[in-house]
């Protein structure tokens, strides 16, 4: 196996564990200590700690969604850097960002870039389509 496909492998593993299963403490297995969130302006952004509140409220805001089905459609890796295309289905049914429920089915996607270091992520970075998901829960 090359080493682009191992880090492959890292992300996707984070993706099950840490995505699908929301499984926090889990975090320390796929990340550096002093990694640094780029999704994340400003000094909140470095280390495990920060890490964590983070991914704390990203699971509460997207708690208003139920039946999320994650979804890597793509990957390419080459050197240390993973990008990944990954979309997600769900049904709103919770109060998201002030929207009430709507029932509506709804899908997103993003992009995330990660540089690998000795097997663990230590740098990532992400584009989502924040947009289109608001759009679909209007009236």
């Amino acid at each position: 196996m090359t080493e682009a496909d191992k880090n492959k492998q890292i992300i996707q593993k984070f993706v099950q564990v840490v995505w699908r299963d929301q499984n926090l403490t889990a975090l320390k297995n796929f990340w550096t200590e002093d990694c640094i969130n780029h999704a994340v302006s400003g000094a909140d952004n470095r280390g495990l700690d920060a890490l964590r509140v983070y991914h704390e409220s990203f699971f509460a805001d997207f708690s208003a969604f139920s039946n999320i089905q994650i979804e890597i459609m793509q990957q390419i890796a080459e050197a240390d850097r993973v990008v990944t295309y990954i979309t997600s289905q769900g049904e709103h049914t919770g109060t998201f960002f002030g929207i009430p429920p709507t029932g509506k089915s709804v899908s997103t996607s993003v992009i995330r870039i990660d540089r690998i270091h000795q097997e663990k992520i230590a740098e990532h970075w992400s584009v989502s389509d924040a947009a289109s998901l608001i759009l679909q829960l209007q009236p």
